[in-house]
């Protein structure tokens, strides 16, 4: 995992961590389009709340691949960390996922 901090130099605003963390949290309820949709609206607003929504949207991929592979067996586990990381982003963090994150980075061009 890379430790690079992919938050703007600045502090991030409220709505910018808002935005994040609706897009971790939100795939609890909206699996793939909360992630999407915040990605949308956010990608060329926000560095951080887009790079967040992005890496939200590669793991709920990732995450549906192997819940299909485990029968649904792995859901909790990744819902686990979308959890997590609405937690950390919430509280102005930048979170990055295990797997995802480098290549979230690379899409972005980063």
């Amino acid at each position: 995992m890379n430790t690079m901090s992919l938050a703007p130099t600045t502090q991030t605003t409220s709505n910018e961590r808002i935005a994040a963390a609706i897009a971790h949290a939100g795939t609890c309820v909206a699996w793939f389009l909360a992630p999407l949709v915040v990605w949308i609206i956010e990608k060329d607003r926000s560095r951080f709340a887009g790079h967040q929504a992005l890496q939200a949207l590669l793991w709920s991929a990732f995450g549906t691949v192997v819940s299909l592979a485990t029968c649904g067996l792995a859901i909790p586990l990744f819902l686990a960390f979308h959890i997590y990381a609405a937690i950390k982003v919430l509280d102005g963090q930048d979170y990055e996922y295990p797997l995802v994150g480098d290549l979230a980075r690379k899409l972005a061009g980063r």
